[in-house]
């Protein structure tokens, strides 16, 4: 049972309703609203019956609107009293009706918060507040307000704010990236901010792109820089938010928008959110995507941007702020297609290709296949060049139903082509064709060329960029250069510690003599040192800047020769060397924590340090002579002391980084001693020698050591830097040639080799625990060594004084060597740790060791987690000379930590870390050895439990080969198991599944099996004939190579008899007999037969014999009677023969006919022998005409055709001679004045006819045009008159005879209407009308006359006469008291003319007068007005059914009636059919549609009055 828990409002004040009525204090119970956001506080804790608390049903929607706009939010409440509804704003108040208003809808139930011309200072969160005696709901929503131009009022307001310390309003919302309008002009070089932002946004693998495409080739010191920015950016976007992660760049989606996603959690829900796109804002909607172009829309922690109707002015770059910090930047970029797809052909079961090139690198196109996107699958495959220029899509074995309109998209631009799927005709039908292995279509076009053009653009464009920016950065290093000044000879002071640090020597080195050699060394980058050698004759010794925590430092020149030291960056250290003429040394700044002193000079002149930065700490040596002794800064409370010497020349300490030390070592000559840098606690220090000659020592880092040999001619010894608890020494060399040893990594270890002879000995650059060291030469040549990721590389040493570089990258050393060809003496002296201790996983419960190598033999102790260990609790220590172990018998957890081995002054140490093999379950494992068994099509799925463990990589394989999640694999990997599915299975599926469960301790395997169960493969053929007889064919396979996962159980057996189409089933034999015999055959006929092979899951493909097998031997028939050529044509050759006299018994099926063109040895079959003549005629139709033909014919029965018949007569292929004939023509042709006139005959003819036209037996005029072809005349007048009528003969006339046909031509138009027409009675109950010919009469001899006659009663025109070429007409039963008029048309072959209108004839008119004989009458009126005598009925008719109105009305004359709809008069309405007979008026509906509804209504009009009624007329569906 859950406990209610009382609550009181805990609204602000000025947030809430007025105080009055809204006091906010209410002790109630927090009720949860089906609408998410809305708070509902009840007031008692059991509602009345019918009565409930406010809540929202619809609640306001936030929106970010442009400053002038009209603003409004609209809510929709809930409740029983009804509640009131009240808004209110975080920050003011809305008591001001200008600017706001509260309106509320009854009709809608809507209440409406309206602010016309919103303004910027609006802006906030608003809430509103619905109550009623038995609660409260309420619910907040964001205004968010674009502003626009510059406000002049805006000075004094926000001053006002300054002073309040308010300055985060002050301060307008602009993106970091400027507008373009806005954008100042760039200086040459300079790197685009959008450079920055993208990088901070994107994956580390775009990051290569990203630098190509600005024109950045330092990625170290991008790099650097990058991860100063990102540690910025944090920190600011955690004010805001929290768990920023899943950014995904914008991309196109399917429905043609584009989004972007992240995701994060807001610290403070009223937080605003902004978009802008190339440094402006633009407004978005966050739940009406429909209404504006940008949406933002939120899913649980993830916000989406989208946009809609995409147009090309939508690419750039887009950025989302929350209040004033970035949270996220994408480029959207447009490409174009430079080659489009083009239509594809293909044939059945052949691949298909369509290709395209783009005009930008793109990864991946979007392709569609019938309007649905496609995905890399067993169907489609997608290629994409190295350049990604070229994109192909590739349909694999299309089949018909494949063919439609393919699309590839990149963005908002698209092309798509049809591809065309053809079935194969030559494929046996009713069987299933191979897959072709070619492929159809592609653009057409040398793709690569194009592709090739466009990524030389590309890469121009990049290089003009990259050498803007190297031009730039140039131009800034001199005029730094330029502009510093010289300094006076002191040491640089540390900002943070300026006090001289002693440096502690940590390792002893053995001194050797030797003479002075020098050497330099390359730069050192990633915690690596470099540091410049010394030379003779005073040539140049440089060393490399050093990179993250990088060391370099100039070196030192007898002639005075400038000697220099690249800067320092990331905790990086430079110092200047020093000369004895006084001339200039130069060491440069140290960045971040580094620190640079410069050289001392004999002669006074000024040595100068660069700046310390962050706590370095350097001092100056001491020298007898008064010249200058320098110290390289100290990083990271890390110290550096120069050596002393006693000629006052220069001694230098490297920088010491982070805790480390590096001490310079004595001379007693004055030469120069260097010491590398000491990283994370190691050790570096430089060797003493005899004579003055160079003796160094690289830095140490990780607990490791690196010492200098000894060596007594005077050569040089160097040892690299110690890494990760390695250790490197040098060799020593007896004739004086160089010893090098390399740094050591992760207990790894690599030297150069020796030589007696001088000659280069060289190590490989070391990567990844590896190591290389330059080797040394006599002759002053080169020797190198390039040290890559925490390797060592130090520089050989030259007589000459030519230069020898070393260059390390990454955690590594370079040092100088020093080398000269007198013998060596072998060093001794104090111990050092040859291999050290390194990380190691145990497993709990198995015996661990762990071992320390000393070059001496020694004492040491060991720790752990800084304890001391000693032997018992089931660890042993034993010491074998200079071999230190440690042994534990059976690791547990408490064995776990830090060892140390400590000896002296040397350490070395390593972790422990104890854990387990991962584990199945034996029941889980034996529940997943089960073979999982599937059909085809159906998945597979494979699941295996494990305990949790961290640190674990689960992977799947199959057959060996290891799974990837995608297609048609599904890999799931929960916390305590994981999951594989593949889809759709095939038979190819089938193997070996394994599941491995791999960490640091080992890894563990488990086993299964897929079986995937088909249909057998059809049976391995050929078929083989065992034995053929006249009553008995016996045939014989084997077995199907694919069972289909299950055993075939037997084979079913299929005939066909040649020349039928109906396979028969024979029988079916087991499996373990693989051939049949057929008992049930007819001598002489062939059989083809198909066998099948069937298992429990269905019957394999079948395999046909090759041949048709004949029942018994083979029987021919005799030859045909020689063939006759009947009739001959250059497009046919008719020919006929007689049967064979000996058929041999056997019927037979038809006849074979072969052709041989005269002069060549070649016959030609006319027909397949499986497709036989029946008749003993037949019709060649495949010749040439003018060529000449013989034919020869063969008998075909059973056993196929027999001898062939002698050939017949040769024949020619062209027409026999014949008279000229017309085939079909037309003797009569009407055409419209003004269009042309073709008359087109056809004939035949042999030899071709001469062809004359004539005009009424005359020539015809020129501009009448005559086209011949064969078989076919035609007469052409291209803008025919009148006068173009008559008769046109053609006369065709050739050799054999001539033929003669004649057409009538009549052009003519439609003919002008009759003259006046008179109408006149001299008969009672007869009129004569008359009208005045047409113009056209005379030229027109087919004009005649129609004549059309209308009277009142039935008011309704009809033909009364027709044809009439006479000028008169009598009409008959002409009625008194009715109005009768006449129409007359004249017509001819055109049509009718328009037509003569009669006058009136009516009672009164023309009436033959009648004698009374002299008696007299009373004269009687029967005129009346109009009466309605049966009104109109209402009527309800369905839709589509008929319908009958009818009324009566009488009246004296006879009114004129009139039928109206909804007022709109409809008697000259086709739709209605109206009739007035002797006062019944009637209409009829054919098929009633809706629009027939409405009022009718009937108006009867005559001289006297009117009368009328009404009715209403309703359709039902």
């Amino acid at each position: 049972m859950f406990k209610r828990t009382k609550v009181t409002d805990g609204t602000a004040t000025g947030q809430g309703p007025d105080a009055e009525n809204w006091d906010g204090k209410e002790v109630g119970f927090r009720k949860k609203s089906k609408v998410p956001g809305v708070m509902i506080t009840q007031y008692i804790e059991k509602l009345p019956e019918g009565k409930s608390h406010p809540d929202f049903t619809r609640k306001p929607i936030a929106l970010t609107i442009q400053e002038g706009k009209f603003a409004f939010f609209k809510a929709i409440v809930t409740g029983d009293p009804k509640p009131t509804v009240v808004w209110s704003r975080n920050n003011g108040d809305v008591s001001d009706p200008a600017r706001y208003q509260s309106k509320y809808d009854p009709n809608s139930n809507e209440h409406t918060f309206e602010m016309p011309h919103v303004k910027p200072d609006q802006a906030d969160t608003y809430k509103c507040f619905a109550k009623n005696e038995y609660g409260q709901a309420m619910v907040t929503v964001v205004l968010n307000v674009i502003e626009v131009g510059f406000k002049m009022t805006k000075a004094p307001q926000q001053q006002a704010e300054v002073a309040n310390c308010n300055f985060k309003k002050v301060l307008k919302r602009r993106s970091k990236v400027v507008p373009k309008a806005e954008e100042p002009e760039k200086k040459e070089g300079e790197i685009d901010p959008k450079f920055w932002e993208l990088l901070m946004s994107a994956d580390k693998k775009d990051y290569e792109r990203i630098c190509a495409e600005f024109g950045v080739t330092d990625f170290r010191w991008m790099l650097k820089k990058l991860n100063e920015m990102k540690r910025e950016r944090e920190e600011e976007q955690a004010e805001f938010v929290k768990n920023l992660s899943d950014l995904k760049p914008i991309h196109i989606n399917a429905d043609g928008t584009a989004s972007f996603e992240l995701e994060f959690d807001l610290l403070d829900p009223s937080s605003s959110i902004y978009l802008y796109k190339d440094g402006e804002m633009i407004p978005y909607t966050k739940e009406l995507g429909d209404k504006m172009k940008h949406c933002l829309r939120k899913v649980g922690r993830k916000y989406i941007f989208s946009m809609r109707d995409l147009m090309p002015e939508d690419a750039g770059f887009y950025q989302l702020d929350v209040e004033d910090v970035n949270m996220f930047s994408t480029d959207f970029k447009m490409v174009d297609f430079l080659v489009k797809i083009q239509e594809v052909k293909a044939m059945e079961r052949e691949d298909a290709v369509f290709e395209c090139v783009i005009s930008a690198p793109l990864s991946k196109l979007m392709w569609f296949g019938k309007n649905m996107p496609l995905e890399q699958g067993d169907k489609y495959d997608i290629e994409v060049s190295e350049d990604k220029l070229i994109h192909r899509l590739v349909v694999k074995d299309c089949m018909v139903v494949d063919k439609g309109i393919y699309a590839a998209c990149a963005g908002i631009k698209s092309c798509n082509a049809w591809l065309v799927v053809e079935a194969d005709k030559g494929a046996p039908k009713g069987k299933k064709t191979a897959r072709k292995t070619t492929r159809a279509g592609g653009s057409g076009t040398d793709l690569q060329k194009v592709a090739q053009e466009q990524q030389q653009i590309l890469d121009k464009e990049r290089e003009e960029r990259k050498e803007k920016i190297k031009a730039a950065r140039e131009a800034a290093a001199e005029a730094a250069a330029a502009e510093e000044p010289e300094k006076t000879a002191d040491s640089g002071a540390g900002k943070d510690k300026g006090a001289a640090v002693k440096v502690e020597r940590i390792d002893k080195t053995s001194v050797a003599a030797t003479t002075t050699v020098a050497g330099d060394s390359g730069s050192g980058h990633s915690a690596g040192k470099a540091s410049g050698g010394a030379k003779q004759d005073g040539s140049h010794a440089d060393a490399g800047g050093g990179h993250s925590a990088g060391k370099a430092s100039g070196g030192a020149r007898k002639d005075g020769s400038i000697a220099d030291a690249g800067g320092g960056h990331s905790a990086g250290k430079a110092s200047g060397g020093a000369k004895q003429d006084g001339s200039h040394a130069d060491a440069g700044g140290g960045h971040s924590a580094g620190k640079a002193s410069g050289g001392a000079k004999q002669d006074g002149s000024p040595a100068d340090a660069g700046g310390g930065h962050s706590a370095g700490k350097a001092s100056g040596g001491a020298k007898q002579d008064g010249s200058h002794a320098d110290a390289g800064g100290g990083h990271s409370a890390g110290k550096a002391s120069g050596g002393a010497k006693q000629d006052g020349s220069h001694a230098d300490a490297g920088g010491g980084h982070s805790a480390g030390k590096a001490s310079g070592g004595a001379k007693q000559d004055g030469s120069h001693a260097d010491a590398g840098g000491g990283h994370s606690a190691g050790k570096a220090s430089g060797g003493a020698k005899q004579d003055g000659s160079h003796a160094d020592a690289g830095g140490g880092h990780s607990a490791g050591k690196a010492s200098g040999g000894a060596k007594q001619d005077g050569s040089h010894a160097d040892a690299g830097g110690g890494h990760s608890a390695g250790k490197a020494s040098g060799g020593a060399k007896q004739d004086g040639s160089h010893a090098d040893a390399g740094g050591g990594h992760s207990a790894g270890k690599a030297s150069g080799g020796a030589k007696q002879d001088g000659s280069h000995a060289d190590a490989g650059g070391g990567h990844s625990a590896e190591e290389a060291s330059g080797g040394s030469r006599q002759d002053g040549s080169l020797a190198d060594a390039g040290g890559h990721s925490a390797g060592k590389a130090s520089g050989g040493a030259k007589q000459d004084g030519s230069l020898a570089d070393a260059g390390g990258h990454s955690a590594e050393e370079a040092s100088g060597g020093a080398r000269q060809d007198e013998p060596l003496a072998d060093a001794g002296g104090e111990p050092g740790i040859t291999s050290g201790l390194s990380d190691i996983h145990a497993i709990r419960g198995q015996p661990a060791e762990l071992t320390v190598k000393m070059n001496t033999d020694c004492d040491g102790a060991w720790f752990k987690d800084g304890e001391p260990l000693k032997s018992g609790g089931g660890i042993s220590i034993t010491k074998d000379a200079n071999i230190h172990k440690l042994t534990i018998h059976s690791c547990r957890d408490t064995d776990s930590g830090l060892l140390r081995f400590v000896s002296g002054d040397l350490s070395t140490e390593g972790r422990i870390t104890v854990g387990d093999v991962p584990e199945f379950d034996e029941d889980d494992l034996h529940k997943f050895s089960k073979p999982v068994i599937v059909r085809v099509g159906q998945n597979a799925a494979f699941k295996m439990p494990f305990q949790p463990q961290e640190s674990l990589t689960v992977s799947w394989f199959k057959d060996g080969t290891e799974l990837k999640d995608g297609g048609g694999v599904k890999i799931v990997r929960e916390p305590n198991h994981s999951r594989l599915l593949l889809r759709d299975c095939l038979r190819s599926d089938s193997g070996e599944i394994k599941i491995q469960l791999k960490n640091p301790f080992g890894a563990v395997e488990a086993t299964s099996q897929l079986i995937v169960l088909d249909r057998p493969g059809p049976p391995e053929g050929p078929v083989e004939t065992v034995e053929t007889t006249s009553s008995v064919i016996e045939i014989k396979w084997n077995p199907p190579k694919d069972d289909g996962g299950s055993a075939v159980t037997n084979y079913i057996i299929e005939r066909q008899e040649r020349g039928h189409s109906l396979w028969t089933k024979l029988g079916d034999v087991s499996a373990e007999k693989t051939s049949f015999r057929d008992r049930n055959v007819t001598h002489g006929k062939k059989y083809s037969y198909r066998i099948y092979a069937e298992n429990p899951q269905g019957l394999s493909d079948s395999l046909e014999t090759a041949d048709s097998i004949m029942a018994g031997i083979m029987i021919l028939s005799g030859p045909p009677g020689k063939p006759k050529v009947v009739s001959t044509s250059k497009t046919c050759i008719n020919l006929t023969w007689t049967p064979p006299e000996d058929d041999k018994g056997v019927p037979i099926i038809g006849y074979q006919v072969e052709k041989r063109k005269k002069d060549t040895n070649q016959w030609l079959a006319l027909n397949a022998i499986n497709e036989p003549i029946e008749d003993v005629n037949y019709a060649v139709k495949d010749v040439t005409e003018g060529a000449e033909y013989e034919f020869r014919v063969s008998a075909i029965n059973e056993s196929g055709a027999g001898d062939a018949s002698p050939p017949s007569a040769m024949a020619c292929a062209k027409n026999p001679n014949m008279r000229p004939c017309f085939k079909d023509p037309e003797d009569f042709l009407v055409v419209r004045a003004g269009n042309s006139v073709r008359v087109k005959i056809s004939y035949e003819a042999e030899p071709p006819p001469h062809i004359t036209w004539l005009k009424d037996d005359e020539p015809i005029a020129p501009w009448i045009n005559v086209i011949n072809t064969e078989g076919m005349s035609q007469l052409v007048i291209p803008s025919s008159k009148r006068s173009d009528s008559a008769i046109y003969t053609i006369k065709a006339k050739n050799s054999v005879g001539e033929a003669f046909f004649d057409v009538e031509v009549r052009v003519t138009d439609e003919p002008k209407c009759p003259g006046p027409v008179e109408l006149e009675q001299t008969v009672y109950g007869k009129v004569a009308v008359s009208w005045v010919p047409s113009p056209d009469q005379e030229l027109d001899d087919r004009l005649y006359y129609v004549v059309s006659q209308h009277d009142s009663n039935t008011r309704m025109w009809k033909t009364v006469a027709d044809r009439l070429f006479a000028n008169t007409y009598t009409a008959h039963n002409i009625l008194p008291g009715i109005e009768y008029h006449f129409r007359v048309y004249a017509k001819n072959d055109m049509g009718l003319s328009d037509p003569s209108q009669s006058p009136t004839w009516g009672a009164n008119s023309n009436r033959v007068p009648i004698s009374s004989n002299g008696v007299s009458s009373m004269e009687i009126s029967f005129e009346r007005p109009p009466s309605i005598l049966v009104p109109l009925k209402v009527h309800t008719p369905p839709k589509g059914y008929q319908l009958y109105m009818t009324c009566a009305v009488r009246g004296c004359p006879t009114p004129n009636v009139s039928w109206y709809l909804n007022n709109t008069c409809i008697n000259s309405d086709k739709n209605y059919y109206i009739t007035n007979s002797c006062g019944v008026c009637s209409m009829y509906i054919l098929r009633v549609r809706e629009n027939d509804g409405g009022e009718y209504r009937v108006v009867a009009v005559n001289s006297l009055g009117k009368a009328e009624c009404s009715t209403k007329l309703t359709v039902r569906d």
